[in-house]
């Protein structure tokens, strides 16, 4: 039997009209696999709307009382951790992303034995050092030393996340426990850039640009009031 493939994203305080784009994009865009909504702390009515929609919803309380930001990780990790039978994984932000097409297409052509890939992460297409608010938030989270190690490599969005299941779940979990504790309000993707340039991750990870057409970042390519400011970096 093939295995199935997921699509997963957790929310917290969102009403349906927040999180609709979201899920009629993924409904319309051909994906075929299961569709998980981890909600906290929200309304009974909100979630009906989404189980109608076809979704599982998970509701789930907060663990630890760090920003949701940082603590979507560790109830996305328990998720796949009790199901473990998944082949692929897509995660992203829920309040801001939409599908065009059926990820699981592309994914299921840079993920495979044969590639030696087994993560996807997807650039915003500036380096670290040319975009003010990751620089800024790396720094005050994990210092001028490992910043130094990373200032020169493109900005990796930590709002998609996709690859092999078992690996996305532990990635999952390792964000979780390094972006708690920081400087900064939030740090996951402060984390994620740290970790995906280290062993095994900058091994085992096919980055993507716009060119490949699986994702664009707009925070950074089509932001209104600082196109000017970041256009001579993309």
């Amino acid at each position: 039997m093939a295995q199935k493939d997921l699509i997963i994203g957790a929310f917290k305080n969102y009403n349906f009209e927040q999180v609709k784009p979201w899920i009629k994009s993924i409904n319309e865009c051909g994906f075929k696999g299961d569709k998980v909504l981890i909600a906290i702390d929200t309304s009974e009515e909100t979630n009906n709307k989404i189980v109608k929609e076809g979704f599982t919803v998970i509701t789930a309380k907060s663990m630890s009382g760090a920003m949701f930001h940082m603590e979507r990780f560790i109830h996305i990790h328990d998720y796949l951790k009790k199901h473990n039978d998944y082949r692929y994984v897509i995660s992203t932000d829920v309040r801001d992303v939409i599908f065009q097409r059926d990820p699981m297409e592309y994914l299921s052509d840079c993920i495979t034995t044969n590639t030696g890939y087994e993560l996807l992460a997807v650039s915003e297409c500036i380096k670290v050092k040319d975009e003010h608010w990751n620089r800024n938030n790396i720094l005050k989270c994990f210092g001028n030393y490992f910043y130094d190690q990373i200032k020169e490599y493109e900005i990796l969005n930590v709002g998609t996340l996709a690859g092999n299941s078992y690996v996305v779940a532990d990635l999952c979990g390792m964000l979780y426990q390094l972006s708690l504790n920081r400087a900064d309000w939030v740090a996951d993707q402060a984390a994620y850039n740290i970790l995906m340039n280290w062993s095994p991750y900058n091994d085992i990870t096919k980055i993507t640009g716009l060119n490949d057409g699986f994702c664009c970042n707009l925070h950074v390519t089509n932001k209104p009031i600082e196109k000017e400011h970041f256009a001579p970096f993309i």
